[in-house]
């Protein structure tokens, strides 16, 4: 059979999930970090799985996505930073 390509390929939607540890005040966190055109979602790996409500409902997780935004909104830049109470109300839910 013959193909004939027609018009060439191109990417019209894509997502990337950025998987990292962290620790929090002594408690190592396992996140995933994704983004796309609608936006994003944060991720906590606990005992049952990834959740993705429980990042923005705890001080100790909204502080981690909080730090990620203080990043540019991306975890590749993330470095050590303390975050202030302040800053986690503005990202909690």
């Amino acid at each position: 059979m013959k193909v004939t390509v027609k018009e060439e390929a191109n990417i019209v939607y894509q997502m990337t999930t950025h998987q990292g540890v962290a620790e929090i005040d002594g408690e190592e966190v396992t996140y995933r970090y994704s983004e796309d055109d609608n936006g994003s979602n944060f991720y906590i790996l606990t005992e049952e799985g990834w959740n993705d409500t429980i990042g923005l409902e705890e001080d100790k997780y909204v502080a981690l996505y909080a730090a990620i935004m203080e990043a540019g909104g991306n975890p590749e830049w993330l470095e050590d930073m303390e975050v202030e109470q302040e800053l986690i109300e503005e990202y909690q839910y």
